[in-house]
């Protein structure tokens, strides 16, 4: 359990940085809030859900399409990032 309080420090402590940028982990104002590591989507995860091939994955994250929350080289999508991703696309017409 004492890995796991280091792990949601950490993890809001990366939440701290991205705010300014406007990428966030947890919602503004939440930030006391119980982390749920089980809320967080592996790009498999993703991969799966969205139906897409690994190529097409990388494709979209590299053009910005699916913007993922990278801890080291891992990749994890909250489901209501998936979410916004898609209206997106879909009203720029790429879906």
């Amino acid at each position: 359990m004492k890995q796991l309080d280091k792990i949601v420090a950490l993890l809001t402590e990366i939440n701290n940085k991205l705010l300014p940028v406007g990428h966030h982990l947890l919602p503004k104002g939440n930030q006391d809030r119980e982390w749920k590591v089980d809320e967080l989507m592996t790009r498999m995860a993703v991969v799966s859900k969205l139906g897409i091939s690994e190529r097409t994955y990388n494709r979209w994250v590299k053009a910005g399409i699916l913007v993922p929350i990278q801890l080291g080289n891992k990749h994890y999508y909250r489901e209501q990032d998936l979410q916004e991703a898609i209206r997106r696309s879909i009203n720029k017409g790429l879906i």
